[in-house]
């Protein structure tokens, strides 16, 4: 039997990345994908003995097809807060994949508090803004955070078929890489939620559990497209020997980083600062592809083209101030923000 991480591997090799040029270009995933991966158990590799090896699952998926590893690692928010939450009732389904789950934390401190919670007799109403959230059309349910001013705390509501709930408007945005995943920006204008939708409750001041985690796996973005790179440059070393030390040296780096950034799992600075080192090496190791491919590169749907474009969505999305200031750092003199 297949452990969960050769799993998603074989899934790879096999769906995603035979077919990530073309995700690309038609801004559409196949059902396929997420079949394929819920098929291999993937959605529930963040809840139980799979989730020690939850870091490299992701960055193996991502490596794979981007736009489909990003629906996907939204997924794992919402089951891993459900599992330390009341609600166990819900929980089959997300590991399974019958239900699929995108994330807004626009409630949360972190994220500007952009939605807020009101109690009614039935429950509540949400209203203000979520600026991203993946998988819109494709997701089944949404966790959405809010922030109930009156209370000081933040709620986890389960909204199944968020594109019907009245009062909740999508727009949908154009990203550089990734459109494929669907991801728009939702206005709440009162939108009613039930009682029983509520997950969870905590103080809005707490940092969450599992924060750090959520640093690391959030690298898997920037790793999976070193992986995406170095499958390029592997193959560029076998049509030239002279390149063999150079992409061996590149794929020492990405081992290099990704051990710090296990190291550091409980040090919340170190961790920001080797997210910006797998940012930064992501976009070197895809410009080290575009350059070994020449000029063809420049071609809209060279997959070179679509690595940058991946580097850079990868160096910007969840991000946060110490990471931004930390490649700054990296990039220019005195880049550091005052």
């Amino acid at each position: 039997m297949l452990s969960t991480l050769d799993a998603a591997r074989d899934v790879v090799d096999s769906v995603l990345a035979p077919a990530a040029g073309e995700v690309d270009a038609s801004g559409k995933i196949p059902v396929g994908h997420f079949e394929a991966l819920a098929r291999a158990g993937l959605f529930g590799a963040a809840l139980g003995d799979d989730r020690a090896h939850l870091a490299e699952i992701a960055e193996t998926v991502i490596s794979g097809c981007l736009a489909t590893g990003f629906v996907w690692a939204q997924h794992h928010g919402v089951a891993l807060a459900v599992a330390r939450s009341p609600r166990g009732d819900l929980l089959p389904a997300l590991r399974s994949g019958e239900v699929i789950a995108g994330v807004s934390y626009a409630g949360m401190a972190s994220h500007g508090q952009t939605l807020r919670a009101r109690r009614t007799d039935t429950g509540y109403v949400l209203s203000g803004s979520s600026a991203f959230v993946t998988g819109w059309g494709v997701i089944d349910m949404i966790g959405a955070w809010a922030h109930e001013e009156s209370t000081g705390e933040v709620h986890l509501f389960a909204i199944g078929r968020p594109e019907l709930s009245a009062g909740l408007t999508a727009t949908p945005l154009d990203l550089v890489a990734a459109q494929a995943s669907n991801t728009v920006s939702l206005d709440w204008d009162d939108v009613e939620v039930a009682a029983d939708r509520l997950v969870t409750t905590m103080p809005a001041d707490r940092r969450p559990q599992g924060a750090n985690m959520t640093i690391r796996l959030n690298a898997a973005l920037a790793l999976g497209i070193c992986r995406s790179a170095l499958r390029e440059l592997d193959a560029v070393a076998a049509r030239n020997f002279e390149f063999a030390d150079a992409a061996a040296a590149a794929r020492a780096e990405v081992a290099r980083v990704r051990t710090d950034l296990d190291a550091s799992i409980d040090d919340g600075a170190a961790l920001y600062r080797h997210r910006a080192a797998a940012n930064d090496l992501a976009m070197r190791l895809a410009t080290s592809v575009a350059a070994a491919a020449g000029s063809r590169s420049v071609l809209t749907g060279s997959t070179p083209a679509r690595l940058v474009r991946e580097a850079l969505f990868c160096a910007v999305c969840a991000s946060r101030p110490a990471i931004r200031d930390e490649m700054l750092v990296r990039l220019l003199p005195e880049g550091r923000a005052t």
